[in-house]
């Protein structure tokens, strides 16, 4: 305040050299003193400097304290935002990061599940395919065993009227006592029995 108060006084004192250089061209020179009008002058500062002290300084002060306050308010307001976007800035990075991370894990799940599926579906076709193989397989082994015993059965009986046809054609009724005899002879026999 005691600043803003000299330096009013200075910039009133360069305002009245003006007027006093012209009064002293009047009277005889620029640097005579008249005890009147510097009287009157120092009285006029004096009461505009008391007038501006005890109203226009208070509220000029009032005004450029307020507006400082309000600058370091805004400065410091100013630092606190930038300081929450830096922390967000950082937290929107961890959370890109955190995302990318739970993107790769995610992506390597799905790809270790799609592989394990695959290889479940590739195993389970495995398994139909050796079943249907061995059902085939039984299938066609009971199919010729079937054919088999078929054909067995019937070269047994073209065989047996082939042997009759033969048997009628060839013997008569005393070769068919001597194979009869024959037969029980062998049947007779230890050797035979066991």
């Amino acid at each position: 305040m005691r600043r803003t108060t000299i330096l009013t006084a200075a910039l009133l004192l360069a305002n009245a050299s003006p007027l006093l250089a012209q009064h002293g061209e009047e009277r005889g020179g620029l640097l005579t003193l008249s005890g009147g009008l510097s009287a009157w002058t120092i009285i006029i500062f004096l009461i505009v400097l008391g007038v501006l002290s005890w109203k226009a300084y208070p509220a000029i002060l009032g005004a450029v304290e307020a507006r400082e306050k309000h600058i370091a308010e805004l400065t410091e307001a100013a630092e606190r935002d930038r300081a929450e976007a830096a922390a967000l800035v950082e937290e929107h990075r961890k959370l890109v990061e955190d995302t990318r991370a739970q993107v790769q894990k995610a992506l390597g799940e799905a790809t270790g599940t799609a592989e394990a599926r695959r290889a479940e579906i590739m195993e389970q076709a495995q398994r139909e395919r050796d079943e249907l193989l061995a059902r085939a397989r039984a299938d066609v082994n009971a199919e010729r065993a079937t054919m088999m015993e078929q054909v067995r059965r019937d070269s047994v009986d073209v065989a047996i009227r082939a042997a009759e046809r033969l048997v009628r054609k060839n013997m008569d009724s005393d070769d068919n006592r001597r194979l009869v005899q024959d037969y029980l002879a062998q049947l007779g026999t230890p050797a035979a029995r066991a």
